[in-house]
């Protein structure tokens, strides 16, 4: 008898505690991860260009904050199985900073993907375009956007809400419809900007003549220009499967799904900066190790001896 309650208390507690597990876990892992990143930034800023940093630094704070919404409130929700909030009013304040930020982050990864692909056309051009005062502008108008698509939400219609016992996110149809307009404004650019950078740099690899006569260097500079349109094809792939699950959790009440719509997003700078460059992940991987040790020392990363030439491509 005594197994046959053990059994019936797992099956009715097992998904709950898993969800709020996963919640609290995933939460409070990212935002140590992204931390950590912003904390390297300044360390590895001359091996990445300054705007790229500006625009880490702004979507990695954002994803903090999506993050510090849920990793709490959430798994307490759970717990209780009531409201984190009784208040009508502050009932809605975790969505409202999530769906804010959210919004904030989707329109840097276009701002992001518009960048790296400008940068693989003319890195003078990305120079020239994305200055310090223009990112500084861009952040309050991307602000300014996101806090009038969340308060447009909110006047329309309920903004989403943790559905304790169905373990989701409840969301009302015009909130899906907005999200799902959003997501499309977000990926045409960036696909667009993709597709321009990937034409441009197969035209130059194919009918373009090297402006150097040594021989020598003439298979460094195939290798270097298959990487770059290697790695924006995968970007560009990756991106169209990232808004494609993102669509797919707004339609969906699945808790796993529900739970891939938060992380998933907030999660996605962070990738990407792992995947944009090896001493991203040469420096991440050094203070994390260094978290168990017990003396940590300041990073060090030496720079290449030899300078690679053609970097344009």
């Amino acid at each position: 008898m005594l197994y046959f309650e053990d059994a019936l208390w797992i099956r009715e507690n097992f998904w709950r505690d898993t969800i709020g597990t996963l919640y609290f876990v995933l939460g409070f892992t990212g935002i140590a991860f992204h931390l950590v990143l912003i904390s390297i930034l300044p360390e590895i800023s001359n091996f990445i260009s300054r705007p790229t940093t500006l625009i880490l630094s702004a979507q990695f704070i954002a994803c903090i904050i999506q993050l510090f919404v849920v990793f709490v409130p959430v798994p307490a929700m759970i717990a209780v199985n009531k409201p984190y909030f009784m208040n009508p009013v502050m009932i809605n304040v975790p969505a409202f900073f999530l769906v804010l930020f959210q919004t904030f982050a989707f329109i840097f990864m276009m701002i992001n993907g518009i960048h790296r692909s400008l940068k693989s056309i003319s890195p003078m051009a990305g120079k020239v375009i994305f200055l310090d005062n223009v990112i500084f502008g861009t952040m309050v108008f991307v602000f300014c956007v996101s806090f009038f698509f969340t308060v447009n939400i909110c006047a329309h219609t309920t903004i989403r809400r943790f559905n304790p016992p169905q373990l989701n996110w409840k969301l009302q149809y015009f909130e899906v419809i907005a999200d799902i307009y959003l997501v499309a404004l977000v990926i045409v650019p960036t696909i667009i900007c993709h597709t321009v950078s990937l034409v441009n740099l197969s035209y130059r690899r194919l009918f373009q003549k090297p402006t150097s006569s040594e021989e020598n260097l003439e298979e460094e500079l195939e290798d270097s220009s298959k990487e770059t349109i290697c790695s924006l094809f995968f970007y560009a792939i990756f991106d169209l499967l990232y808004c494609f699950w993102i669509c797919l959790s707004f339609l969906s009440t699945d808790p796993i799904l529900s739970l891939s719509n938060v992380f998933l997003t907030a999660y996605w700078p962070l990738l990407t900066a792992i995947t944009l460059d090896v001493h991203i992940r040469s420096a991440l991987i050094y203070r994390t190790r260094g978290v168990f040790q017990a003396a940590n020392s300041p990073i060090v990363i030496q720079p290449n001896k030899k300078e690679p030439k053609f970097s344009k491509f």
